[in-house]
């Protein structure tokens, strides 16, 4: 029998409601950011000029605290918290979300910018010139980085990240390891293989050093870390990972997604096909990845070819077809 749980109340004890607890309050913030900090030589990282938005999320409450160990001269903007988010949509994919921190960025003349998401475990990256850069680039110039001091490491990415992420990685003298799209998938990755480090297009990065969770503090310390080495403009450096043109991912409502899967794998069956996730087809100069959605009617597409104009006669083409 549980002590205490006695209806005649013979055991004699207090009842739980009479015995007073202690309530004590930590701030665990400082121990975290000492510990983040203890990768990086902060003597190394430039006195950019940064525009952050906050997105009236959590990094508004974590920046100001980063701001005070590095010499930025941060433009904060939206680090009100407010569970409303009001200043623009906390999904940085949602239309007009970085409207404000692309013009800060170019009004401020900024060396770059940084975008979280509502809860900050998401980072993306603005250049000098206000443009959005795709988080399977900043996974490349992250990866540069790390590589450099930890040689033949290992980098997971998922399979909608363009191929120019595998070549590089390759190239640096790292292993590149493809997994299924989702977060979970590329951690899971890292963690199998005692990866160094990991992401997606959704702007999740996790890394070793972090027991593979993910943290944008970290990301944002190793972009820092990584284009303070480079006598280059952020623009110029994201030019040379951008080797190919490539679509977002698109939606296409669909009455029967197997269905047409399967028309997809018969019309393009003369490509090299894998189905890790969906239907990935390869050819010389082009690729794309069709998934279905597991929540909902939606097929999503992915393309990456050789030029532009390739990439819009491949679109159009897949449209049309996944559109029947």
């Amino acid at each position: 029998m549980l002590r205490g749980t006695d209806l005649a109340g013979s055991t004699g004890e207090r009842p739980a409601a009479e015995i007073k607890g202690r309530m004590k309050k930590i701030d665990i913030l400082p121990d975290y950011l000492n510990y983040i900090f203890s990768f990086f030589d902060v003597k190394k990282i430039k006195h950019f000029k940064v525009v952050v938005d906050a997105g009236n999320g959590m990094a508004g409450k974590v920046i100001p605290l980063i701001e005070k160990k590095l010499k930025l001269k941060i433009t904060a903007l939206n680090f009100k918290l407010d569970g409303n988010f009001p200043s623009h949509p906390s999904n940085v994919f949602e239309p007009g979300a970085t409207d404000q921190i692309c013009r800060e960025v170019k009004e401020k003349k900024a060396d770059l910018g940084f975008i979280f998401d509502g809860d900050a475990d998401r980072i993306y990256l603005i250049d000098e010139l206000g443009n959005f850069v795709r988080a399977d680039l900043s996974l490349l110039l992250m990866a540069e980085q790390l590589l450099k001091n930890n040689p033949g490491g290992i980098i997971a990415y998922n399979l909608i990240c363009s191929k120019a992420v595998p070549e590089f990685i390759s190239k640096w003298g790292g292993k590149p390891i493809r997994t299924k799209v989702g977060f979970v998938n590329v951690q899971e990755a890292l963690i199998k293989n005692n990866g160094l480090a990991g992401g997606e297009l959704s702007g999740h990065f996790c890394f070793r050093d972090n027991f593979y969770g993910d943290s944008a503090v970290m990301a944002l310390l190793t972009l820092l870390s990584a284009v303070s080495v480079k006598n280059k403009t952020l623009s110029e450096i994201i030019s040379g990972f951008s080797l190919y043109a490539k679509t977002a991912e698109t939606n296409f409502e669909v009455q029967n997604k197997n269905a047409t899967l399967e028309k997809i794998k018969e019309k393009y069956s003369d490509g090299r096909q894998d189905y890790l996730d969906g239907v990935t087809v390869e050819y010389k100069d082009w690729w794309f990845n069709v998934r279905a959605s597991q929540t909902e009617p939606l097929l999503r597409l992915t393309i990456e070819a050789n030029s532009e104009k390739l990439l819009e006669e491949k679109k159009k083409e897949l449209s049309a077809l996944i559109s029947q």
